[in-house]
């Protein structure tokens, strides 16, 4: 996050030396690894040539989770469909998979994209 937010510093900094007017849009996507749509992800990985012991990887960590309330009188079982656990070492990963494309789209060579996780920053001058 450091970084990222370090990045979108320099890059206003730099142009506000120059005298340029910057915009910039910061978009926080709510409940972004909640919602992680797991057939996208694997879809994504394919088009991304992903070696296939990595990509069967992560079809097996899709596979049949489910998640788990227990009380001391109570227990529900739920099977999950979507989202990846946040905090978790991939989760990151999945949603750079999952928005590749939105990372990799054509902008104006006046526009940077900056993301971290779920945060993403649009910054033109």
């Amino acid at each position: 996050m450091v970084d990222a937010a370090m990045a979108v510093k320099q890059y206003a900094l730099s142009h506000m030396q120059q005298r340029n007017y910057i915009i910039m849009v910061s978009l926080d996507v709510q409940g972004a690894f909640d919602v992680a749509w797991w057939p996208s992800i694997l879809c994504n990985l394919r088009a991304l040539n992903c070696p296939r012991n990595l990509y069967n990887l992560a079809r097996s960590y899709f596979s049949e989770r489910v998640a788990i309330l227990h009380t001391n009188t109570y227990k529900v079982k739920i099977k999950v469909m979507a989202g990846c656990p946040q905090g978790s070492s991939c989760g990151p990963g999945f949603w750079n998979v999952l928005h590749n494309n939105l990372l990799n789209m054509k902008y104006s060579s006046h526009t940077k994209i900056i993301a971290f996780a779920d945060d993403l920053a649009i910054l033109t001058y």
